[in-house]
């Protein structure tokens, strides 16, 4: 169980642990001292995470894991549970995305897109919550987006399945209300600046960028740290997106419609760019925790260190 101020010997699994902000939360553990279980497609990936969070000073253990593989789920878990004896948190931040107007994807694509996305992160949560369940506690966090309340008509179906985590979450935190020993977190991030856009399957005919204001994904891993030191049932990082959820209480209709045509306009450069299936069936041979879409260099460096500070603050306020 994650001792109260302090990460350090906690054992965390993270899902989608080779890119973007899967990484980025990887590598937080890592300098919090904690044990870590790394989980993606790529072996080759999640070699240089590991390289990465040894330097750090974590102990790592990686798995080469296709969420959406029953099979592979369940060796994740098993060897995660032989290898430390039990799991304090499981971060679940796989994912892939598919862009375009509905009806410009492949079934195929629209398959392996909720095998990934919906499929893959209830097998995960499945694994989760029985594992808490046999030792009595632990933290689920549960990696969603702002689509999960906003519509994006260009990326109509991987919105549909931030839904359907939403849902899982807003569910699975009922269920154990009445274990104060286990524990649900939605964490819902606004734009980021992570390699999934270059990643995704685009069939939108213009180039995928990540919408702005796109935030550093090390301040999405402060806030995925600060649920496993003090867990909360969603949260959110960026004072934009805070300010979005706001005004979509006060005036939902209108705010739904305001940031559909925001994100929608700002998600492709003026670009064109041939249809892809992008990473959706082949896992990339490297990864990365940033996309690049930040380019002035004085505004990633204080996302970084931003990210970094928040992490930082967190552990002073729970010790």
């Amino acid at each position: 169980m994650v001792r109260r101020g302090t990460l350090r010997g906690a054992v965390v699994l993270i899902t989608g642990a080779s890119s973007g902000i899967g990484r980025a939360t990887a590598l937080a553990f890592a300098a919090e001292g904690a044990r870590l279980v790394l989980a993606s497609r790529s072996q080759d990936a999640l070699a240089e995470v590991e390289h990465e969070c040894g330097a750090r000073g974590g102990q790592v253990l990686v798995v080469p894991t296709d969420i959406a593989d029953p099979a592979a789920v369940e060796r994740l878990t098993r060897l995660a549970v032989q290898r430390f004896g039990h799991v304090d948190v499981w971060v679940e931040a796989a994912a892939v995305g598919v862009a375009g107007p509905l009806g410009s994807e492949s079934v195929d694509e629209v398959r392996r897109l909720v095998d990934t996305n919906v499929f893959g992160t209830v097998l995960c949560a499945r694994a989760a919550m029985a594992t808490f369940q046999a030792q009595g506690s632990g933290v689920l966090v549960l990696l969603g987006s702002l689509l999960s309340v906003f519509p994006n008509p260009l990326v109509p179906l991987y919105s549909m399945t931030k839904f359907a985590i939403r849902g899982l979450a807003l569910n699975l935190q009922q269920e154990v209300a009445r274990r104060p020993g286990i524990r649900v977190c939605l964490v819902m991030p606004g734009p980021v600046d992570t390699p999934f856009f270059e990643r995704a399957a685009n069939h939108s005919g213009r180039q995928l960028r990540a919408i702005p204001p796109a935030y550093a994904p090390e301040r999405l891993a402060a806030a995925i740290l600060a649920c496993a030191r003090r867990p909360r049932r969603q949260v959110t990082t960026g004072v934009v997106s805070h300010l979005a959820l706001v005004a979509h209480r006060m005036a939902p209709r209108v705010t739904e419609s305001l940031v559909a045509r925001w994100s929608a306009a700002f998600l492709t450069k003026p670009v064109a760019a041939a249809a892809t299936s992008g990473s959706l069936f082949d896992a990339p041979p490297t990864g990365a925790v940033q996309g690049g879409y930040r380019r002035i260099r004085v505004r990633r460096r204080f996302g970084e260190w931003l990210g970094v500070a928040q992490a930082r603050r967190n552990r002073r306020t729970s010790s």
